[in-house]
């Protein structure tokens, strides 16, 4: 083998040599990619179980309280107390919202209108408290009129909620 035909046979070697290093470092970046997924869907998951309990508590806060409402139950005494868990659940479920997750029940609409979706919540919250102070002032002769206010589930479904 002369110089020349070495030169050659070494270029070709280092070309092979980094195609193999090139060849090898895509893969790197696509496994890496491939198991970055995974964590992000578990990650998005976790946000939409968690959006999911808090919906869940406000839905057995509001069955508990028309309960009482209705005087199925004779726990007027604890009308503040479920009130003031909705006010506390509607402040946690506008954080729970903030990420940007789509999926669960809710829909892209969230998003797109998100100061309708927020204030909604606002809404919530200053209902429930305004229920929690009339039945720790007047008890639920003074609260009874206002508990309504927090049973407008539906009205927020119907516009950021699935249909499943």
């Amino acid at each position: 083998m002369n110089v020349v035909q070495s030169r050659t046979f070494m270029n070709c070697f280092s070309e092979a040599f980094s195609m193999t290093r090139f060849v090898c470092v895509l893969g790197g970046v696509a496994l890496a990619a491939l198991l970055a997924v995974p964590a992000v869907a578990a990650e998005n998951k976790d946000i939409i179980d968690y959006r999911i309990n808090l919906m869940k508590t406000l839905g057995e806060q509001a069955s508990a309280m028309g309960k009482i409402a209705q005087g199925k139950v004779d726990n007027a005494d604890n009308l503040a107390i479920h009130a003031e868990i909705i006010a506390m659940t509607a402040v946690a479920a506008k954080k729970a919202f903030e990420p940007k997750v789509v999926g669960g029940t809710s829909t892209q609409a969230v998003w797109d209108n998100w100061k309708d979706f927020n204030d909604r919540f606002t809404a919530l919250e200053v209902a429930a408290k305004d229920v929690a102070a009339a039945s720790k002032a007047g008890g639920m002769d003074a609260a009874k009129p206002k508990v309504g206010a927090l049973f407008t589930c539906k009205s927020c479904h119907d516009i950021y909620r699935t249909k499943n």
